[in-house]
């Protein structure tokens, strides 16, 4: 957000407390509703809760050293004298969405909730990104609902456009509705559109992020100052207005080729069962190819794996015949036992890179939910609700790897059964 000096699951449902007032959920869904989903899209659930109302599960902080806590069922976050701006973010990222919350903010605090937005430098680094405006504004009007690019350009809204309204309560809490779709973002704030930007130059380059709550920094012998957030869901979208395509149709295996034995089970799944005598991983004409090259892209999928189970997702595969020496892969292996730091060969790890910064690794039978963000050389994974992989490729040792290949799901022979649901993936 504005100085004024200056200028990448499921949580449990929010308890009774966080719930927004019915009359700020009703003004709020005044607005019609976000693009119909095609017949073919993934049926999501209606909403995820960002915060339980209970707890910071989910959560992390960023930069500065502003307080967050929970009080009735809200977030707050407190100024601390000294500190620069503050970010207390989700642990996964989201790409295209619909967001909503309740915020309530001091009059003389500036705020904000950044979306789809990143670290410079590493996961300590400066947050950066498109953000919400939340300002309480004065007798003029509040510019609140606006977007700005924290840390990276400033105003991404017009001037000519930016213009203070009267939509923002003082005071009181606040409704707003966020709707991110490829390089537009339209907001909302108590059932009152204030703002439809598309902004390609954003969107190049900040495609998927953390969802992040700001504390602004303030000046010397100023505050203490609070601002509060409550009834915080997300929704996602996987449709064709949004860019999104099933890789896998639920029906057959049309786009792909294999030789191995991948079957259609009767409720859409997609299993891999390795014939027998098909031992061993060295088998790539086995491996579900995709027919068509994918450079940058976001790609969600779900799968399950018995007990010890392993196999792999593939992508920027030059040669289908030389998948390890051509191309990258992030390790699907149940690590759900698995104790201490893990490697780059277990659960989420990148071969021949770096392991996964903390095992989400989920029991055998159940299903696990991996989203591969990979633009140019920056590559992130997340896995169960957690970003677990934020590297560069070109400072790895598989730097010198293709910019664009087939993407592949890995048959590592008997006794490895998996099964994998939901292939979407967004080319950027």
């Amino acid at each position: 957000m504005r100085t004024p000096s200056i200028v990448c699951l499921f949580l449990a449902p929010l308890i009774a407390a966080a719930r927004p007032s019915l009359e700020l959920r009703e003004r709020a869904l005044q607005e019609p509703p976000p693009p119909a989903v095609e017949p073919a899209a993934r049926v999501e659930p209606a909403w995820t809760a960002l915060f339980d109302g209970q707890t910071l599960a989910g959560w992390t902080q960023r930069n500065g050293t502003a307080k967050y806590a929970v009080e009735d069922g809200a977030i707050v976050g407190s100024t601390t004298e000294g500190s620069p701006n503050s970010f207390l973010c989700t642990e996964r990222g989201y790409s295209d969405f619909e967001l909503r919350f309740e915020v309530k903010v001091d009059d003389a605090l500036n705020s904000g909730v950044q979306v789809r937005s990143n670290t410079k430098g590493g996961p300590t680094g400066r947050v950066n990104g498109p953000q919400v405006e939340i300002e309480a504004g004065g007798d003029g009007g509040s510019v609140s609902g606006y977007l700005y690019a924290e840390a990276v350009s400033g105003w991404m809204t017009p001037d000519e456009t930016r213009v203070p309204h009267e939509h923002f309560v003082r005071g009181g809490w606040n409704a707003y509705r966020v709707l991110a779709n490829g390089p537009r973002i339209q907001t909302w704030i108590n059932g009152a559109q204030v703002s439809d930007l598309t902004h390609d130059a954003m969107y190049g380059t900040h495609p998927c992020g953390f969802i992040g709550l700001q504390v602004h920094g303030i000046a010397a012998g100023a505050g203490p100052f609070q601002v509060r957030w409550r009834g915080l869901e997300l929704r996602e979208l996987r449709d064709a207005e949004a860019g999104w395509k099933k890789l896998y149709n639920g029906l057959n295996l049309e786009g792909w080729a294999t030789t191995g034995n991948w079957v259609v089970e009767d409720d859409g799944i997609l299993a891999i069962r390795p014939r027998a005598g098909e031992l061993g991983w060295q088998r790539y004409g086995a491996y579900l190819w995709s027919e068509r090259e994918y450079a940058d892209f976001i790609l969600d999928l779900e799968y399950s794996y018995p007990e010890g189970g392993n196999s792999g997702v593939y992508f920027r595969v030059a040669d289908r015949t030389d998948p390890v020496n051509t191309g990258i892969e992030a390790q699907i292996l149940d690590s759900s036992k698995h104790a201490g730091p893990l490697t780059h060969h277990d659960h989420g790890g990148i071969i021949s890179t770096v392991g996964a910064s903390r095992n989400m690794s989920r029991a055998p039978g159940e299903w696990n939910r991996m989203l591969v963000t990979m633009r140019g050389s920056h590559l992130t994974v997340d896995l169960n609700g957690a970003n677990i992989v934020d590297i560069v490729l070109d400072e790895t040792a598989v730097k010198n790897r293709p910019r664009s290949g087939f993407i592949g799901l890995q048959d590592h022979g008997q006794p490895n059964d998996l099964r994998f649901r939901q292939i979407w993936l967004k080319a950027l």
